[in-house]
């Protein structure tokens, strides 16, 4: 597939669903200036790779997100008392 850089710039979401190589091209030169690849690493996105990955760093059970911040802070805060 080949593609000029004002196309890149109007459908940046090709990126998303990429399955073949992309060559970006100079229309005026009529050069190569990249070739774009697909990530075949990341079936799946990064934040759901990670996502509760640091559950087993904390004992702590958050119902409330303001009260969590709040003890947080409140104990972040008695070291320095």
């Amino acid at each position: 597939m080949t593609i000029g850089i004002s196309e890149l710039q109007k459908n940046i979401s090709i990126f998303k669903n990429l399955q073949n190589d992309i060559e970006v091209l100079d229309k005026k030169s009529n050069k190569i200036l990249a070739i774009i690849l697909p990530n075949k690493k990341h079936k799946t996105s990064l934040t759901d790779t990670l996502a509760g990955s640091l559950q087993h760093k904390t004992d702590m059970k958050v119902d409330n997100l303001k009260d969590a911040i709040s003890r947080a802070y409140q104990e972040e805060m008695s070291k320095y008392e």
